[in-house]
């Protein structure tokens, strides 16, 4: 089900008890190979490794990297709109925050699959 979520972690701990979990894991790997950013997230982590590592990864992308995270922004479908509402100058704050964006766009697109599949 589509909730709102209060951070990563919730939407995390979800998609693992609803059994998407590694769905989710499949398809933030496709989005980021599509995006050609070479990254892998590990089908076997538990949502505070993957939550930590993804977070990493998008807090390198925003400080080395800007036409990779802007090229994974794309490809997900992060909302400029949403982008914009965080005003924090903050890397941390600001890459934890694009952290959870991703998250909610691949986890939206993982549940549409799985809920309308035939």
């Amino acid at each position: 089900m589509l909730t709102n979520y209060e951070n990563s972690l919730d939407l995390l701990e979800y998609s693992n008890k609803h059994k998407l979990y590694i769905k989710l894991i499949k398809q933030l790997n496709k989005d980021f190979n599509l995006a050609n950013f070479n990254f892998h997230l590990s089908e076997d982590s538990n949502p505070i490794d993957l939550k930590t590592t993804l977070n990493k990864a998008v807090k390198d992308l925003l400080i080395n990297d800007s036409n990779t995270y802007n090229a994974l922004l794309y490809r997900v479908d992060v909302s400029e709109e949403a982008l914009r509402i965080n005003k924090s100058i903050d890397v941390d704050s600001h890459s934890e925050y694009v952290t959870f964006l991703i998250l909610k766009r691949v986890w939206k697109k993982v549940w549409f699959r799985e809920k309308y599949k035939s």
